[in-house]
């Protein structure tokens, strides 16, 4: 099997049909072996007797259910497991990416100067069209996370990859939400495998008037998720900000009680010299617990891979 695309579901009986219609067709027209893996995630909808109808039309469409919802990061896990393919890609069941991606996904694998594709549309080049605010937001804060990983990426957070099967099977990966995207990301730098990105075009349908349409499964703790990720990754983030945030407002009232004192106000004994010196003391104290926490996520990094290079061995 050349290729194994992967794709949640979950309460997606309003366009599936259609949208799995054009995942094959696209797949058909790459002239390699294919598989297409539908995960339904715990749908309370017609979702599921759906894409059993589609699955019994083309042997090539494998579907995996359970009966409660348990996460986008929990369908994309399952997913994996059951794809035989050389190269797995995870999409979208809404083609908000379109049909040609896997196309663009397979002829940048097929290079073999990479071993990660991520579709993303913060590179010149891509864009994002008709797109939810919050889902908007979601991916817009996501680029924090190129401060806490190396290579400059873009795009962090998404979900339509494409991946060498070494890279899955290297990790182990425990996330059930869509933080998974992040986990995925992190482990794989670790481990030393390439990530590249493609610019594309992130693209919602306008909705019609009187035509009823699929709700995005945005979640607010997706955020919150996301941003404690960023920290474990690289601990400097917070404990730097912090640190430095301390210092400067100690040092704000420094200046203020020094330009008291060159007016000849005394300040000895004031509360707020006490306090002054105190933000400087424990700002500095937060830097150097950032920095050996740092160093901490360093050995592990090594570690991982030393691990990773004695496997192959």
């Amino acid at each position: 099997m050349k290729i194994s695309v992967v794709v949640p579901t979950y309460n997606e009986e309003i366009a599936i049909a259609g949208n799995v219609h054009e995942i094959v067709k696209a797949l058909e027209g790459l002239g390699e072996s294919w598989e297409l893996i539908l995960v339904n995630d715990g749908s309370r909808d017609n979702t599921l007797s759906i894409i059993q109808g589609l699955a019994r039309d083309n042997s090539n469409i494998k579907v995996v259910s359970y009966p409660v919802n348990k996460g986008r990061g929990f369908a994309l896990r399952i997913g994996f497991r059951a794809a035989q393919g050389d190269y797995i890609i995870a999409t979208e069941s809404d083609l908000t990416w379109g049909s040609k991606i896997f196309g663009r996904f397979l002829r940048e694998l097929e290079k073999g100067e990479t071993d990660m594709v991520i579709a993303s549309p913060h590179m010149e080049g891509g864009k994002m069209e008709n797109v939810p605010f919050l889902r908007w937001l979601l991916s817009y804060l996501g680029i924090i996370f190129s401060f806490a990983l190396p290579g400059h990426l873009t795009m962090c957070t998404g979900m339509t990859r494409a991946y060498r099967r070494e890279v899955l099977d290297a990790l182990d990966l425990e996330s059930d939400d869509k933080d998974l995207h992040v986990e995925i990301l992190y482990k794989a730098l670790d481990l030393g495998f390439r990530v590249t990105e493609i610019p594309s075009v992130l693209r919602w349908k306008k909705p019609e008037p009187g035509v009823k349409v699929r709700k995005s499964h945005f979640k607010f703790k997706s955020i919150f998720k996301h941003l404690l990720l960023s920290f474990g990754i690289q601990p400097f983030l917070l404990f730097g900000t912090a640190g430095f945030s301390l210092i400067g407002l100690g040092a704000i009232f420094s200046v203020y009680l020094l330009i008291l004192s060159v007016l000849g106000t005394r300040v000895a004994g004031r509360p707020l010299l006490f306090v002054a010196v105190l933000l400087i003391l424990v700002g500095f104290q937060t830097l150097i617990f950032g920095f050996l926490a740092n160093q901490s996520r360093e050995l592990k990094r090594q570690l991982s891979r030393m691990a990773r290079d004695t496997r192959k061995k």
